[in-house]
């Protein structure tokens, strides 16, 4: 039945409430919190700040000119007009502020205030540094003049967006306790002071724009630092809520923070006159924000995510419900459902009989498993997805069975991806508590082995939802931890890292006596289409500048010694050895050469498309994660590798250098350092604010940071302690450099040049160390640049030293990609990475 707000009803609990006693409720004293709304609105700020310095940096001349146009079109308005228009905006930018500060102060909004005052220096900082340090290069030429003789209250130049930028952070910091009224109407003045401005050319367009992007930024952190008012209802509209739609409310209470399940609304325990337990869950705004995220990463990772569209908490009460009714008739043990009904502003509550808990993991059954499966089945049966099926999901009844409840998501005529991810997140989640075996023998007695095997494509971690998947990350990484605390000095097998869903994998083809299944394709990006992006992007901006030279290099190759060109071919496969050495020195385990060698060569290639080595190093995190290193001594490990590359080739340019009589105070590299000091310092406290001053950051620090700092001090002192460690990697470290100095000895030598091999070392050294600061894979162009430039500076003719860089290059860094390529597909398909 339906009753007159929609709300839809079990006439075997509502009633009409009979007048009485008050019911008891459990009132929770307010605490502030931080919201997702407030993460979503920083999210949007950061970018839109983002894009004005693309803006500013990246096309100066265009928006130079574009501004540059705004402002003329603005001043050929006539000068009446354009000074009512400075005048209103003094006006509002006047009265607005001082009119809402003093209602806060007025109604004794104390927190509202002290949320405010920081915003406002924070918004004013960060505006003050962007107009100072990025925006004042992309300013046009009539601006300030366009200015002189215009005027409204004071001076046409006021309010500067500094100004600005402090308004629309306190209407941030503020918002949460006004209402929505007042929010809209703040806002509306806000970008009306923006639009004034820019019309009446008292602003520059861009400064108009980023202000109001700072705003956004300052306030939300400031909310996201301190925290905020809830949006969700008090206890007491809910009791409100309950006894409007006819249930004799006798007591609610709030549940224990350990049952509440984030985003997905608060729970309370009701009880009525007549003693019915009844569970009610509270949907908000802030669920729905929070489901927001969840959409926008299924939308981004997976190919066909299947998602409903947005709803409201009213709408989503409603959903579940009848959800939970068609479940109900499947023939599955489902809660009860008794009403979904609106509360005080956008919430809505869902009523459910009794007051059911999930049981701890430590007394779990192979019966009781077995009875979820059975009801499993039956909305396998009939293409009803739960799309959340989790133990946290499933509560025992008073009669000692289980049922399942939480079908916000659930989703009637659902294709075979959604059915089959149900099926692998219940089996990995049950198999951290019970173990595989019994784990998917107790699938097997519920589903039966046809309906079983239907989950082997979907035994992968794209499968799982959120909280599924991090706590089968959490579970392998456990596992992970005690392999390594068993034996430091163990051998580690490519690919070997305890992996729970191959377990699982193994498992279900066993019982079911099923072949392997190909993982579905469920990525909606992959290594090759990501690597044909990057491809793209080297071909159309990189490579293709270079063919340029390529008739140079033919020319150049007809008149070279061909012996001497064959002894450069090694040096590729050399490199990649002493690549391997460094890999293995960095690791307190034993890596097997060979495929560590398979895996250095994949590297190079993503190296040659992505700058800085960030390809590279990527690789080498996810192939000593697959071998059973621990994430935190991964990472210490592939970053010993760079500080190792970095050290060497300081050495080895010290030593070059000093050896041709050349020294440091003949290079100079001109970095404005001083210009990025303010804006790296900024971040960093920035940074340090919301780690340290906020709960979500301290538990950040605590559950993230800390472990991983510790699992990288372990690997440290691992390898520190083990002097063949220590000598192999050094032999990498330092054999890089050489080797690639021969190479370009080699090739000038073939090429009919006559330098000393110390020259030649010193000229290789300072061309690299320029073309570090080249953000370009392998400091392509800059290196070649400056091993000419030079070589030429030393005696060897322009025509020589041309062709021998041309060659040495083909030979060393483009003869990687089409090995890397085929390196990179088969480590993929063995399992390396």
């Amino acid at each position: 039945m339906t009753d007159r707000n929609n709300s839809l009803l079990s006439p075997d609990f509502v009633g009409t409430a009979q007048g009485g006693s008050e019911p008891d409720i459990d009132v929770a004293a307010p605490h502030d919190v931080r919201r997702a709304a407030d993460v979503l609105r920083l999210l949007a700020s950061l970018a839109a700040l983002g894009l004005t310095v693309l803006l500013a940096v990246a096309t100066r001349d265009f928006a130079r000119k574009a501004q540059q146009g705004l402002l003329a079109a603005a001043a050929a308005l006539s000068p009446g007009l354009r000074d009512g228009l400075i005048g209103t905006l003094q006006v509002i930018a006047m009265l607005a502020p001082t009119a809402a500060l003093t209602v806060l102060v007025v109604r004794h909004r104390v927190d509202a205030v002290l949320r405010v005052l920081p915003a406002i220096a924070l918004g004013a900082v960060i505006a003050w540094a962007l107009i100072r340090f990025v925006l004042a290069d992309s300013r046009p030429g009539l601006w300030p003049e366009v200015l002189v003789g215009r005027g409204g209250l004071v001076h046409a130049g006021w309010p500067p967006a500094v100004y600005l930028a402090a308004c629309a952070s306190a209407v941030v910091a503020a918002g949460p306790w006004l209402v929505r009224p007042w929010r809209r109407a703040l806002w509306a003045l806000t970008v009306s002071c923006a639009a004034l401005g820019v019309l009446a050319a008292s602003l520059v367009p861009l400064d108009a724009f980023g202000s109001l992007a700072v705003g956004g930024t300052a306030g939300s952190a400031v909310l996201l630092v301190a925290g905020g008012p809830t949006d969700r209802p008090p206890p007491q509209a809910v009791a409100h809520a309950l006894i409007a739609c006819g249930i004799p409310l006798a007591a609610l209470r709030l549940l224990a923070a350990q049952r509440q399940l984030g985003g997905e609304g608060l729970l309370y325990s009701a009880e009525t006159t007549e003693g019915v337990p009844l569970t009610v869950r509270v949907l908000a705004g802030e669920d729905r924000n929070r489901e927001l995220f969840h959409r926008l990463a299924r939308r981004l990772l997976l190919r066909h995510p299947a998602d409903p569209g947005e709803q409201t908490p009213l709408g989503a009460s409603e959903h579940e419900l009848l959800m939970l009714v068609f479940a109900d008739r499947t023939g599955a043990r489902v809660v009860e459902p008794v009403i979904a009904y609106p509360v005080t502003g956008s919430s809505a509550l869902l009523v459910t009989v009794g007051q059911d808990a999930p049981l701890p993991d430590d007394q779990w059954t192979d019966a009781l498993l077995g009875m979820v499966w059975t009801s499993v089945a039956r909305l396998q049966e009939h293409r009803l997805a739960h799309r959340a099926l989790r133990p946290e999901h499933i509560v025992i009844a008073p009669d000692g069975k289980p049922r399942l409840t939480a079908f916000t998501r659930a989703q009637l005529n659902a294709p075979p991806d959604i059915l089959g991810a149900d099926l692998a997140e219940l089996l990995a989640t049950t198999a951290i508590r019970m173990g595989p075996s019994r784990a998917t023998a107790c699938a097997l007695a519920g589903l039966g082995p046809k309906v079983l095997a239907t989950a082997l494509p979907y035994l992968q971690p794209l499968a799982l939802i959120g909280p599924a998947r991090r706590e089968v990350a959490r579970y392998d990484q456990a596992r992970t931890r005690e392999a390594a605390q068993g034996s430091r000095r163990r051998t580690l097998r490519p690919g070997g890292r305890p992996n729970l869903m191959h377990d699982l994998a193994h498992e279900v083809r066993a019982v079911c006596d099923a072949p392997a299944a190909k993982s579905a394709p469920l990525a909606r990006f992959t290594w090759r289409s990501v690597l044909g992006l990057l491809g793209a992007f080297l071909v159309l901006h990189l490579v293709l500048p270079q063919l340029a030279n390529a008739p140079a290099a033919l020319d150049a190759l007809r008149d070279a010694d061909w012996w001497w060109l064959l002894a450069i071919v090694p040096v590729t496969f050399i490199s990649q050895a002493f690549s391997t050495c460094l890999q293995l020195g960095s690791v307190t385990g034993r890596l097997p050469f060979w495929p560590t060698y398979q895996v250095q060569f994949a590297s190079s290639f993503l190296n040659r498309i992505t700058p800085s080595n960030v390809g590279g190093m990527a690789l080498n995190l996810r192939y000593l994660q697959r071998t059973g290193i621990e994430t935190g001594a991964a990472t210490a490990s592939v970053g010993m590798q760079s500080l190792a590359g970095a050290v060497s080739n300081t050495v080895v340019a010290a030593v070059f250098f000093a050896a041709a009589g050349q020294h440091h105070g003949r290079v100079r590299l001109e970095v404005p350092a001083g210009k990025y000091v303010l804006p790296v310092i900024a971040l960093v406290l920035a940074a340090g604010g919301l780690l340290g001053l906020t709960p979500p950051g301290r538990r950040f620090l605590r559950e993230k940071v800390w472990p991983f700092l510790q699992a990288a001090s372990s690997t440290l002192t691992g390898i520190a302690s083990d002097p063949a460690k220590l000598a192999v990697g050094v032999v990498g470290a330092l054999g890089l450099p050489f080797i690639q100095i021969v190479g370009l000895a080699l090739s000038l030598h073939a090429l009919g040049g006559d330098l000393p091999f110390v020259q030649v070392g010193a000229v290789y050294m300072a061309a690299r160390l320029l073309a570090n600061a080249a953000p370009v894979p392998g400091g392509l162009g800059a290196f070649e640049a400056g091993l000419i430039a030079a070589l030429t500076a030393l005696g060897v003719p322009a025509g020589q030293a041309t062709s021998a860089v041309l060659v040495y290059r083909l030979l060393t860094f483009w003869l990687n990609v089409p090995l890397g390529a085929i390196a990179l597909n088969f480590v993929q398909r063995r399992g390396y990475v």
